[in-house]
C-alpha cells in the first residue's frame, strides 16, 4: 500500500477553471511517491453524495472515496483532483487538461465515440421517472411523458435518454434544460415548472426527507446502467490499471462497504 497522499485542486467556478485551472491546495505532497506519474482527475463539486464540496471546501463523496482506494492500489500513479462544474469535466478531458473523468458516468454511444470508458462498473445507476404526488399517479414510461415538461441537466445521461427518445418520437417530450440546485429542482416539480424529472430512488428519498415533500418514483426503472470512469482515447494503460484495482477492491468487499457507508445500501451489484 502506498503512503497516504491526496492532492486536491479546487475550481468551484467553471470559468475560473477554464482560465487557470483553479486554486490548488496541496495538503500532502510530501507523502506522494516521488517517481509516480501524476494523473489529473476531473470531477464535480455539487452532486452529493457522489461528489461534492463540504462546508470546508473539501472534496467528498462516493466517487472520490473509490478513487482514493484505487490510488492506494497503484503505486505508479498519484491522483490529483480538479473539482469543477459538471459541464466542464468532459471538455477538460477532450483538451487534455485532465486524464480521468469521474462523475457517476453511465455509458452512452455518443460519449463512447469520443472517450475511452473503463470496463469495470464501480456502481450501478437506475433511472426512475419522478413527479410530485400532487400531480396524480406516477409516470411509468417515457411514453407517459409525451407532451410533458421534464427537467434535465445539459450533457447528462438523463438528457441523453430524453433526446434519444425525442429523435425517435418527433420531439414528443419538452426537455427543460436546467442546472438548478436540488432545492430548485424540487420546487420546480412542486410548482409545475416541470412535470417530471428522472432521478434515482436514492435521490428521490433524499429529497423527500430533506425538503419535506412527497415526490413519487415509477415502480420500474426506465434504464439501469453500470457506472464507469472515463479516460482519454488511447490511454489503455491507465484504464487497465484502474480496472484492475477496481476488481481487487470489489473482490475484497471494499466497494460494497463504501456504498453501504455512503448510500446506506450496496449499489455496486
Amino acid at each position: 500500500m502506498k503512503k497516504q497522499k491526496w492532492l486536491l485542486s479546487l475550481s468551484i467556478v467553471g470559468a475560473v477553471f477554464l482560465g487557470a485551472c483553479g486554486n490548488q491546495t496541496d495538503s500532502s505532497a510530501a507523502n506522494a511517491d516521488e517517481n509516480a506519474e501524476t494523473i489529473i482527475v476531473g470531477t464535480g463539486n455539487a452532486y452529493q453524495p457522489f461528489v461534492y464540496l463540504d462546508e470546508d471546501n473539501n472534496l467528498q463523496g462516493y466517487d472520490v472515496e473509490v478513487l482514493k482506494a484505487v490510488d492506494e492500489k497503484l503505486p505508479e500513479y498519484t491522483f490529483k483532483f480538479e473539482s469543477m462544474d459538471f459541464k466542464n469535466i468532459l471538455t477538460s478531458l477532450s483538451t487534455g487538461k485532465i486524464q480521468l473523468a469521474a462523475h457517476n458516468y453511465a455509458y452512452n454511444e455518443e460519449r463512447g465515440k469520443k472517450y475511452l470508458y473503463g470496463e469495470f462498473a464501480y456502481n450501478t445507476y437506475a433511472h426512475h421517472i419522478v413527479n410530485s404526488d400532487s400531480a396524480g399517479s406516477p409516470y411509468e414510461t417515457l411514453a407517459d411523458l409525451e407532451g410533458k415538461k421534464v427537467f434535465a441537466s445539459p450533457g447528462s445521461e438523463v438528457a441523453y435518454i430524453l433526446e434519444t427518445y425525442n429523435k425517435e418520437h418527433n420531439q414528443a417530450i419538452e426537455i427543460v434544460y436546467n442546472e438548478a440546485s436540488s432545492e430548485v429542482l424540487v420546487k420546480g416539480l412542486e410548482n409545475g415548472t416541470a412535470d417530471a424529472a428522472i432521478l434515482t430512488k436514492f435521490d428521490t428519498n433524499k429529497y423527500n426527507e430533506q425538503f419535506n415533500v412527497q415526490l413519487q418514483a415509477s415502480d420500474k426503472a426506465i434504464k439501469s446502467a453500470g457506472i464507469f470512469f472515463i479516460f482519454q482515447q488511447g490511454d489503455e494503460q491507465l484504464k487497465a490499471a484502474v480496472d484492475g484495482a477496481l476488481q481487487e477492491l470489489s473482490d475484497e468487499g471494499t466497494l460494497s462497504q463504501l456504498s453501504i457507508d455512503i448510500f446506506g445500501d450496496d449499489y455496486t451489484k
